[in-house]
C-alpha cells in the first residue's frame, strides 16, 4: 500500500476546500487513514472525531483516551461525544449496530453544520465493503445495497457536506501491512473477535471459507459490485423516463402530495418495480409495498385501504394512490411509534390475509384438543374480527393470570422476543387497549378454550405463515 496511490483516491474524492473530519475509533483502520491524512500531499485542515458507545467499559474509555492523545501530540483538533448506545437501541427497537450507525452519522452531520467540515472521511475498506454486501444480500435486498458502498456519498441530515471513503479500495492485508511496516500504534477492539455480531460472523468464519475457494474472492467482489452500479445507473435512467408518466404531484390539506394514476402505471412493462421505486422515498418497506401490489393484482375493492410508513400515509381512492404527510388520525397513529396501527384488517371470513407483508391463513376448525402449536392461535371466536398491529398501552388477561391484567410490552420481554419480532407482532383487537390474543402466542381469557379438559365445538384458528 503505497502513500501516493492514497493520494491518488484522496485527489479524487475530496472537495477543492473545505476542513475535513477524521471519523477515528482508535483501530487499525482509521489509524493507518489518519497517519495518511497527515502525511498526504493532499493538503487539508483536518479533526479527529472520536466516538464513545460505552459498549466495552474501560476499554472503549482507553481508546478514546489513545484517540485524543495521538490528536494532541500532532497538533490536530480532537472532538469527542459519548452514547448511551444500548439504551438508544431499545428505546427505538434496533440493533445495537444500526444504533451506533444511527448516533455516528447524526454527530458527524451536526458537527459539519456547526463546525463548516465539508467532509466527512471514514474508514470503509475492501473487506468492509464485501462484508456489507453478504449483509445485505442475507437480510434481503434490491439493486441499490448489491452496489457496495460508494467511495463518495451525501452525508445524512448535513445541507452540502459529504462522505468520502479514501481506503475502499485497500484491503484489509495491505492496510495491516502498512501499519506494521511504519510502526504504527492501535487499538484492539475485543468485540471483533464475538461473532455473535452478523458482520463479525462473516468477517471471521465466512471470508475464511471463501478464500479457501477462490483467494481472490474480494477482487471477484470488488469487481461484481462495479458491474451491478453500472447495471443500477442504467435500471435508474429507465425509471427516472417513466416515473412523469405514472405519477405527479398535487394538493391535499395544504400539502403536497403524490399521486400516482394505477390505471397508467400497471400499462407499463415493469410497473411492479416502477411501484417499488415510487414509494421507497416515502420510506415504505418492502412488506407494505408487495401489500399494494397485491391489492393492484387482487382485482378487489381498491378504494379505502390506507399503508402508512414512519412519516408518510398512502391511501387509495378509486384508480389512484395517494401519498403525503399525515394529517388529523394519521398522523396520531404515527406519532405512536413502534407498534402502531398499520391498517386494521377485519376477517369476515376463512380465507389467507397480509397485514403489512405479515401473512395468516384463518380458518373454522372442530377442535379435540386445545393445546396451540407455536405460531397457531385458537381462539373461541366467531367472525368478523379485526387484526392489527400492537400498540402501546396494549394490554389483556392471559389464560392462568386469573383475571389479572397484564400489559403486551411486559410479555414480549417475558417472551424473549426480538424487537424484530416485537416490531411485527399482530393482536385480535376488542374495546380499545384490551386485546383478545397475541398471534402466535397467548389468548385472553375471555377467547380461551378450556384447559386442560378436551372439548368439542366450533373454533377460529389463525396460523401466521
Amino acid at each position: 500500500m503505497k502513500p501516493d496511490r492514497f493520494d491518488r483516491c484522496l485527489d479524487g474524492l475530496l472537495p477543492d476546500d473545505g476542513a475535513v473530519l477524521l471519523a477515528v475509533s482508535g483501530g487499525i483502520d482509521s489509524m493507518v487513514m489518519a497517519d495518511l491524512f497527515l502525511n498526504s500531499a493532499v493538503k487539508r485542515s483536518m479533526t479527529l472525531a472520536h466516538c464513545d458507545f460505552h459498549l466495552r467499559g474501560e476499554e472503549s474509555d482507553a481508546d478514546a483516551a489513545f484517540v485524543e492523545e495521538w490528536a494532541k501530540s500532532r497538533g490536530i483538533p480532537f472532538r469527542r461525544a459519548d452514547f448511551d448506545t444500548l439504551e438508544y437501541a431499545s428505546a427505538h427497537g434496533i440493533s445495537v449496530e444500526m444504533a451506533a450507525r444511527e448516533l455516528r452519522y447524526s454527530w458527524f452531520a451536526a458537527l459539519c453544520e456547526k463546525e463548516g467540515y465539508a467532509a466527512v472521511a471514514v474508514a470503509h475498506n475492501a473487506n468492509d465493503n464485501a462484508e456489507t454486501l453478504f449483509l445485505n444480500l442475507l437480510r434481503g435486498t434490491g439493486l441499490k445495497g448489491i452496489c457496495g458502498m460508494k467511495a463518495f456519498s451525501p452525508l445524512p441530515g448535513a445541507s452540502s457536506a459529504v462522505i468520502v471513503r479514501p481506503l475502499l479500495e485497500f484491503t484489509r492485508g495491505e492496510i495491516r501491512e502498512y501499519a506494521l511496516s511504519g510502526g504504527l500504534s492501535w487499538r484492539e477492539d475485543s468485540s471483533n473477535a464475538d461473532s455473535s455480531y452478523k458482520r463479525n460472523l462473516i468477517r471471521n468464519e465466512v471470508f475464511p471459507l471463501l478464500e479457501r475457494v477462490n483467494p481472490s474472492f474480494l477482487d471477484t467482489l470488488a469487481a461484481d459490485m462495479r458491474r451491478f452500479s453500472e447495471v443500477c445507473g442504467l435500471v435508474d435512467d429507465y425509471v427516472e423516463s417513466r416515473l412523469s408518466s405514472v405519477a405527479g404531484t398535487g394538493q391535499g390539506d395544504g400539502r403536497e402530495r403524490l399521486i400516482v394514476d394505477v390505471r397508467k402505471l400497471v400499462a407499463e412493462p415493469h410497473w411492479e418495480y416502477l411501484l417499488y421505486r415510487l414509494m421507497e422515498p416515502f420510506g415504505f418497506n418492502e412488506a407494505a409495498i408487495g401489500d399494494m401490489t397485491a391489492l393492484i393484482n387482487g382485482g378487489s375493492t381498491f378504494s379505502g385501504r390506507v399503508f402508512l410508513s414512519k412519516e408518510y400515509v398512502a391511501s387509495t381512492s378509486r384508480d389512484f394512490i395517494t401519498v403525503g404527510e399525515p394529517v388529523g388520525p394519521q398522523a396520531l397513529r404515527l406519532a405512536q411509534g413502534p407498534g402502531e396501527s398499520r391498517g386494521p384488517i377485519l376477517v369476515e371470513k376463512e380465507g389467507e390475509y397480509s397485514l403489512d407483508g405479515i401473512r395468516f391463513v384463518v380458518d373454522r376448525i372442530e377442535i379435540e384438543d386445545p393445546r396451540q402449536p407455536e405460531g397457531t392461535t385458537v381462539v373461541a371466536l366467531d367472525f368478523p374480527f379485526t387484526v392489527r398491529r400492537w400498540m402501546a398501552g396494549d394490554w389483556m388477561r392471559p389464560l392462568g393470570m386469573k383475571g389479572r391484567r397484564k400489559k403486551l410490552s411486559d410479555m414480549f420481554v417475558d417472551l424473549k422476543l426480538t424487537p424484530e419480532r416485537k416490531e411485527k407482532a399482530l393482536v385480535i383487537a376488542d374495546e380499545g387497549s384490551h386485546v383478545l390474543a397475541l398471534l402466535g402466542w397467548r389468548v385472553d381469557e375471555s377467547v380461551a378454550l378450556p384447559v386442560p379438559e378436551i372439548v368439542e365445538g366450533p373454533a377460529v384458528r389463525i396460523r401466521l405463515i
